[in-house]
C-alpha cells in the first residue's frame, strides 16, 4: 500500500465503507448510489458519517432551500412530469458529470391551469426540496398555455428539451451552474438520457382506399412513433411513453380493419364492416392520406400541386 495511488486508496477505503453500509438494497443499486455520491460529494461521502442517499442529493437539498424537488422523488421514481402538470420551461447546467461532461437540462413541470397542488417539502428521500411552492416560469415550452403556475417538480434530461419535446420546447437558453450537483437517489435509476424506442420499419402513411388489418401499422420516418391497429380492435398511437392516443374500440372492432375513404373519412370497422368509430375530414378530399409525422402527429391530408391541406389531426407528440 506504500506505493498506492490516491485513487487506489479511495477505492479501497470506499470498498470497506461500502461493506459496513450494506443494506437490503441490491449491490448494483448500492454501487450506482455510491458512484453518484462520489460524483456529487466525494470528500463528504468518504469522510463524513452520512449515507450515499444523503450525499447523492447534493447541495440545496434541505426544506426551504428554495429549489424545487425532482420529479422522480414525487412521481414513483419516474423522471417525467406528473399528471396535471406540463413542461413550462427549462434551464441548463454546463459540463455536468451526470451527462458525461455535456449540459444537463432541468425542465420545470408547472401545474396545469385549474389544477391545485399544495405547497410542501418532499420527505420521500434526501431530496427535501419544494413541491409546488415556487410560482415561476421560464416559458420556453408550451407557449400556448398562458399564465404562471407553481413549479411542481423538475424533470432531468441529458437530451436537449427541444429534442425531448419537439415542437413543444424552444431553444432560448438559460444557465444556472449552481444546480450542477443537484440530484436525488431516484435519478441513479431514472432514464435522464432517453434512448427513444424504435419501432419496426413501415410506410409512414395509409393511402386512400386502403386499410390496416389487425397487427398492421404505419410508422413515422424516424421510427419513434407508431400507429398500430391492435388485434383487439383498438387503433392506437404509441411512442416512448407508451400509448398516447387511441380510439377506444378494443373488443368492438376485433377482427375488423381501419379504412381510409378517399374523401378523408377514417373509420374503425368491426368484422362485419360496420363502423364503430369514425372521424370526418374538415375538407372533402378525393385522394386523402393518413400520415404519421416525426413530431408524433397523425393527420388526414391531401397533397396537391400547390399546397398541402390538412383535414384532421391529433394533438400528440414524440417522445
Amino acid at each position: 500500500m506504500g506505493n498506492a495511488t490516491l485513487t487506489e486508496r479511495l477505492v479501497t477505503g470506499l470498498a470497506r465503507l461500502s461493506e459496513r453500509r450494506a443494506s437490503r438494497r441490491s449491490f448494483v443499486t448500492g454501487a450506482a448510489l455510491v458512484g453518484a455520491a462520489l460524483a456529487v460529494d466525494p470528500v463528504g461521502y468518504l469522510t463524513k458519517p452520512q449515507s450515499a442517499y444523503a450525499s447523492v442529493c447534493g447541495p440545496g437539498a434541505s426544506c426551504g432551500s428554495g429549489w424545487s424537488a425532482f420529479c422522480c422523488s414525487i412521481n414513483s421514481g419516474r423522471n417525467v412530469c406528473p399528471a396535471n402538470t406540463y413542461p413550462g420551461g427549462w434551464w441548463k447546467a454546463d459540463r455536468s458529470s451526470f451527462c458525461g461532461g455535456a449540459a444537463r437540462y432541468y425542465i420545470d413541470c408547472n401545474a396545469k391551469p385549474g389544477h391545485h397542488f399544495t405547497c410542501h417539502c418532499n420527505k420521500s428521500n434526501c431530496d427535501h426540496r419544494y413541491v409546488a411552492c415556487n410560482i415561476f416560469r421560464y416559458g420556453q415550452c408550451n407557449t400556448q398555455v398562458h399564465g404562471v403556475t407553481a413549479v411542481v417538480c423538475r424533470q432531468i434530461s441529458c437530451l436537449p428539451p427541444w429534442l425531448l419535446y419537439p415542437g413543444k420546447c424552444g431553444k432560448s437558453s438559460a444557465t444556472d451552474n449552481n444546480t450542477r450537483k443537484h440530484s436525488a437517489p431516484c435519478l441513479t435509476k431514472a432514464n435522464s438520457n432517453p434512448n427513444l424506442v424504435t419501432f419496426p420499419k413501415h410506410k409512414n402513411y395509409l393511402k386512400a382506399g386502403s386499410s390496416l388489418k389487425p397487427g398492421g401499422a404505419i410508422v413515422a420516418s424516424d421510427r419513434h412513433t407508431e400507429v398500430l391497429f391492435r388485434t383487439d380492435g383498438d387503433l392506437v398511437i404509441r411512442n416512448q411513453r407508451g400509448v398516447i392516443w387511441h380510439t377506444g374500440t378494443a373488443g368492438k372492432a376485433r377482427g375488423g380493419r381501419v379504412y381510409l375513404h378517399p374523401n378523408g373519412t377514417l373509420e374503425v370497422q368491426n368484422a362485419k364492416g360496420v363502423a364503430v368509430w369514425r372521424v370526418h375530414s374538415s375538407h372533402h378530399f378525393t385522394k386523402a392520406r393518413l400520415v404519421i409525422y416525426r413530431n408524433g402527429s397523425l393527420k388526414i391530408l391531401q397533397h396537391t400541386k400547390d399546397k398541402r391541406t390538412i383535414g384532421w389531426q391529433t394533438k400528440t407528440h414524440t417522445p
